[in-house]
């Protein structure tokens, strides 16, 4: 076996057993987290129930204890923690305290959703982003530059909730757009649009100071000094190499917009995973809140590590030097 194989072997073993530890690591964080936030589900599902008005306080002690049983919340916390964790390996994420289903079937309903509409976002993002940046950064300081400046800082210093809700009200009154209803790609532009705007004024203006900066090394003077147009060089010598710094920005973007959104799904009354968690936590479903903060945790690893190993694959600087640590 070559070196070369060698040196592959050992970055698949770190990429796994840091993935694992990650994982292990937050799983044990989300679980003391939840379990500490204050309120009881039991006490609560009662209070909802009115069932106290009819037993003994000897038969509501025994019902509470037999329902905490039931819930997997008898015993220590580190016991309950590797019965949830065992579970967890199987798949199994428990059974929702409000609906009684299992958490599982209701998160893959909800997840088609909140696909679409982070990805969705997610490409407005990068398009508003290299758009607005490239706008700028073709005459820095021009009446164009300071145009799209103004229009990020609008755009970054409008809460998006505000924002959501303005742009909602306007639409439903110019275009008849449904206020609610099922999720539909007729029904995703709005939400996405805010999403996009939202995540495109940090990024784009990340992306102008790289173009910028790129420009001005000796490969670009060198290609401009050849006759290439600055338009030219823009895109063709600096876009790839100033894109590198704001991969890892771009790979959070995308975790949070799939697995994140939860103001626009509230304000938009958008069916995904985001607007399900919010009525979990009013309830502390332990289960629900539970899966959901782990399937963000798993988006957010999985989408970064996918986004160094692109940074390895556009930029070979980086990979250089990861080569050179391993």
């Amino acid at each position: 076996m070559t070196n070369r194989w060698l040196r592959a072997l050992g970055v698949l073993g770190r990429f796994v057993v840091g993935t694992v530890t990650l994982l292990l690591v937050a799983s044990v964080l989300i679980f003391v987290l939840v379990r500490s936030s204050p309120g009881d589900p039991v006490e609560i599902e009662f209070g909802q129930t009115g069932v106290d008005a009819y037993l003994t306080p000897a038969e509501q002690q025994r019902i509470r204890e037999e329902r905490r049983a039931q819930l997997g919340l008898d015993g220590p916390l580190a016991v309950q923690y590797l019965r949830w964790l065992e579970r967890v390996v199987r798949l199994d994420l428990g059974v929702s305290y409000r609906t009684g289903q299992p958490v599982v079937e209701e998160l893959v309903s909800r997840l088609p959703a909140s696909a679409v509409l982070g990805v969705a976002g997610f490409v407005l993002t990068l398009g508003l982003a290299a758009g607005f940046a490239l706008l700028g950064a073709h005459r820095p300081g021009g009446p164009a530059d300071h145009g799209v400046r103004l229009l990020v800082l609008v755009a970054a210093a409008v809460p998006t909730f505000l924002s959501g809700s303005i742009l909602l009200r306007w639409a439903a009154q110019q275009f008849g757009y449904p206020l609610a209803g099922p999720a539909s790609l007729g029904k995703v532009w709005l939400p996405a649009l805010v999403m996009g705007l939202s995540g495109a004024a940090t990024m784009s203006r990340l992306l102008r100071a790289s173009l910028i900066a790129e420009r001005g090394k000796p490969y670009a003077t060198a290609a401009m000094a050849r006759g290439a147009s600055p338009g030219r060089v823009l895109l063709r010598h600096v876009a790839r190499p100033a894109a590198t710094p704001i991969l890892t920005l771009a790979g959070l973007s995308l975790a949070n917009l799939v697995a994140g959104s939860v103001i626009t799904e509230t304000v938009f009354s958008w069916p995904g995973v985001s607007a399900y968690a919010v009525g979990a936590i009013a309830d502390q479903d332990y289960a629900v809140v539970q899966a959901y903060l782990l399937l963000v945790v798993v988006v957010v690893v999985v989408v970064n590590r996918s986004v160094d190993a692109l940074q390895r694959g556009l930029d070979p600087r980086v990979r250089q030097r990861t080569e050179a640590v391993a």
